[in-house]
């Protein structure tokens, strides 16, 4: 065999070899639609008390203090303009680039994002209170890739430091831990990657919602092995993972060379 030849080989064992690698560090986003979930801090209550906070995941807990907006309590002790709520960002209908655009979470990946502030149409404008309850919003918890509707419903003045919104929650647990509508192997990867993480309940690879990845959901995703997600029973044949179609490209490819090189060594 030439030695161009097997340094051709080589290369596109490596590539196949990345892409694989790559693949499977790829995280799933999770998306949770409507608005199931009501909160409100009522005005005069203590925002740094738990039962006044919201806690969305392990690394998202919304809160008020009586003067200020929104910030993250898990991760800042308060409001702070231009990047408060921490590791978070917002997506209205306010926002340049999203004028036509549906503002729902399902839609996501559409939409333009910003700080909380901006997003509502900035810190210097009036309108801004007004602004909060008038428009939906779509928010990215960055740290979890989680997308979800919420809408505010109030919004009190500053000194009282009340607020409410609707918002989503997680959907029930299906077994499709990497997001692609089938419970299969590629499924199995995600929970075996994340192995002994905390998770809000029943996202990631939680199957059985108790907020942990473990044996549990293991268990969880091979009784549902093979349905489309959300499917109570039933098989169906699985589709092939984004990572998959691209393996089979570059082993279409290798196969290719093999056959120009067995042609050339027979001419």
């Amino acid at each position: 065999m030439p030695s161009s030849f097997r340094a051709q080989i080589r290369i596109l064992l490596a590539v196949i070899l990345s892409a694989a690698s790559f693949g499977s560090r790829i995280e799933a986003q999770t998306v949770w639609s409507g608005f199931t979930k009501s909160f409100t801090k009522a005005d005069g209550a203590d925002g740094s008390l738990p039962e006044n906070q919201d806690i969305l995941t392990p690394n998202v807990t919304f809160a008020r203090s009586f003067t200020t907006g929104l910030y993250n309590a898990s991760t800042e002790p308060n409001f702070l303009a231009g990047t408060s709520p921490d590791s978070t960002e917002w997506a209205t209908d306010l926002v340049s680039g999203n004028e036509s655009q549906t503002i729902v979470a399902t839609n996501w990946a559409a939409l333009s994002f910003t700080d909380w502030v901006d997003a509502f149409g900035g810190q210097g404008t009036h309108a801004l209170p007004t602004n909060l309850t008038t428009h939906n919003a779509v928010v990215h918890l960055i740290s979890d890739n989680v997308y979800l509707d919420l809408k505010f419903t109030s919004w009190g003045s500053a000194g009282a430091g009340g607020f409410s919104y609707l918002r989503a929650e997680p959907p029930g647990p299906t077994g499709d831990y990497n997001g692609n509508h089938i419970v299969d192997a590629a499924d199995y990867t995600v929970w075996r990657d994340t192995f002994g993480q905390m998770v809000a309940n029943g996202t990631g690879a939680d199957g059985n919602g108790d907020g942990t990845i473990n044996t549990g959901d293991y268990d969880f995703w091979k009784m549902k092995f093979g349905n489309p997600a959300g499917a109570g029973s039933g098989a169906a044949i699985a589709a092939p993972e984004p990572t998959s179609l691209a393996l089979l490209a570059l082993g279409s490819l290798a196969l290719a060379v093999l056959c120009a090189g067995r042609q050339l060594r027979t001419a």
